[in-house]
């Protein structure tokens, strides 16, 4: 399986120098949930074995989760709880919503317990990020826990992201080097799936830009936002009647970074390497929907 589709997505460099190349789509776009639900049908027509959704507990996974219950598609949700020594939840502020939607919707999900703290201590945090050149101490657990399911795997990664630039005041599609860390993940550990579900095909990319909240988030319809965060429900509601919640975004690890372990040498090195591994690729939002939706065209005149 392809980690994105026709490998439309392509990162290069480190810090600084990270850049990402954006390929434009080969047809007219729809809805970003028609061309989600479209996304859901080549995943599953690729899938092998059981098709497993790292599920955090977050809108985004939520959401990816309801379109393939919607499809009527045997999607396994996979929750990881996130223990101290002592066995205490670090996460369980965010996977709490993980488990009752799967309990409001008669699903038994897979839950796979990981101590923390001991993969801290072991080293394995530390090797994982090094191995993939990950600055965020946040992810090296989700991608172990990609490697701890048989089948395909999926997860309910950001969808296409978007940030205001205070100094001049526009806006910014933002391809993080941090985030395009998983595909290393995924290629080096031979993790079948992908990581990047909810931008895995360029028409999703587009149709997520071109979503009416989007277009007016750009345009400053929406006085006080500084990214998409906070108006990525109103895409996620547009067209599919889930009537999802806002809520505050969360990575689950609120709770460690107010821990001891946060203090250990490992998570303080990996944290360290956001000066070479933090890199942001930003393409002006109009500037950038103008040239996909130009280079959609092109491929329509010469098709």
């Amino acid at each position: 399986m392809q980690l994105v589709d026709n490998n439309y997505l392509r990162g290069s460099g480190h810090g600084d120098t990270w850049n990402v190349e954006i390929d434009p789509p080969r047809r007219a776009v729809k809805s970003y949930y028609e061309e989600t639900i479209i996304a859901a049908e080549m995943i599953w027509a690729q899938k092998q074995g059981k098709l497993n959704l790292l599920y955090s507990g977050g809108l985004d996974s939520e959401y990816v989760l309801s379109v393939f219950l919607r499809l009527g598609m045997d999607i396994q949700p996979v929750i990881m709880n996130i223990r101290s020594h002592d066995g205490s939840v670090y996460n369980l502020h965010e996977s709490k919503y993980a488990f009752k939607f799967c309990d409001q919707h008669g699903i038994t999900p897979t839950v796979i317990d990981l101590n923390f703290d001991k993969f801290v201590e072991s080293g394995e945090l530390l090797s994982i990020a090094e191995s993939v050149q990950c600055a965020a101490y946040q992810l090296p657990a989700s991608m172990w826990l990609a490697s701890q399911v048989d089948g395909t795997v999926i997860t309910g990664n950001d969808p296409p992201h978007m940030k205001l630039n205070v100094k001049d005041r526009l806006w910014y599609l933002d391809e993080e080097e941090i985030i395009h860390s998983q595909f290393k993940y995924f290629k080096k550990y031979n993790v079948y799936g992908t990581p990047f579900f909810l931008s895995y095909t360029p028409e999703q990319m587009l149709s997520f830009l071109l979503d009416p909240t989007m277009e007016a988030l750009a345009n400053h319809k929406f006085p006080g936002k500084v990214g998409t965060n906070s108006t990525k429900v109103d895409v996620f509601n547009n067209g599919t009647g889930f009537n999802l919640e806002q809520r505050v975004k969360q990575h689950g690890y609120e709770k460690v970074a107010k821990s001891p372990i946060f203090n250990h040498p490992d998570i303080q090195t990996v944290v360290s390497r956001k000066d070479r591994w933090l890199g942001t690729s930003d393409h002006q939002y109009h500037q950038v929907v103008a040239r996909l939706s130009a280079g959609l065209m092109s491929k329509v005149l010469t098709d």
